[in-house]
């Protein structure tokens, strides 16, 4: 499949989004909940959305990351993501995606080999098929649902949720490196290893959104692009922040 490919000369930018529409189709008419809009995000950048209620705020999230389902549509515009090649030896991507030059042929890739795509490159994420955005999330884009308890199985422990993750994205780890890894995340966001044999409603607010910041980074621990709703503030989840900032 093939994707818009534009170039950027400034490679600090991250995420373009230009004229974007979206609208939801009813009987009684057309609801345009998302119209023109335009941002831009640069690396290591924090944008904030902010807004009355049916402003449209989680509509643009779900359109940012591709996650809207019918009878939301985008009916216009762009998102377009600019990877980067990372030398850092930690970058799990596989995200596998071919592009097409003005000519029709193959241009360079990047793969589960580690193979990057030059830097000045842009993917148009509205392009993209399910299975090439099925590889990009969770490595380079992750989100933080909104209201944990609503985002998290209510009958399934949450140590086994992030492992349900692990095992549909790395196939190739074993479930002793899963459990390490479900151990290692629970400790990294601030809760007790020995709470992954909790259920949801055994957790405190708190506790239940940073479960969900640790299924977030499940798959890589520096995604490039995060998008979540309304984190609450708190000592933890200040103290979390420290620690993803180092890494």
């Amino acid at each position: 499949m093939g994707t818009n490919v534009s170039t950027n000369a400034n490679t600090d930018t991250l995420l373009d989004v230009k004229n974007l529409f979206v609208d939801y189709h009813a009987s009684s008419g057309t609801v345009h909940a998302v119209t023109d809009v335009n941002l831009s995000l640069k690396r290591g950048e924090i944008l904030g959305l902010a807004g009355e209620s049916g402003s449209g705020k989680s509509t643009l999230a779900y359109a940012i990351t591709c996650l809207l389902r019918p009878p939301a549509m985008i009916s216009g515009g762009e998102i377009l993501y600019y990877p980067r090649p990372s030398q850092d030896s930690r970058d799990n991507s596989r995200v596998a995606i071919t592009r097409l030059s003005k000519t029709g042929k193959p241009k360079q890739t990047k793969d589960g080999n580690g193979q990057s795509i030059e830097e000045t490159k842009s993917i148009d994420l509205l392009r993209l098929s399910p299975a090439q955005l099925r590889d990009l999330r969770w490595n380079d884009l992750a989100i933080v649902f909104q209201s944990a308890m609503n985002a998290l199985n209510p009958v399934m422990k949450v140590g086994a949720q992030i492992m349900d993750v692990l095992r549909t994205h790395r196939p190739d780890m074993g479930s002793d490196s899963r459990k390490q890894r479900a151990k290692e995340l629970f400790q990294l966001v601030g809760i007790a290893p020995d709470r992954l044999r909790s259920y949801p409603h055994e957790l405190s607010g708190g506790m239940r959104q940073r479960a969900i910041i640790a299924i977030a980074l499940a798959l890589s621990l520096r995604p490039r692009l995060m998008s979540s709703y309304s984190v609450k503030f708190s000592p933890r989840l200040c103290a979390c922040g420290r620690n993803l900032a180092l890494l």
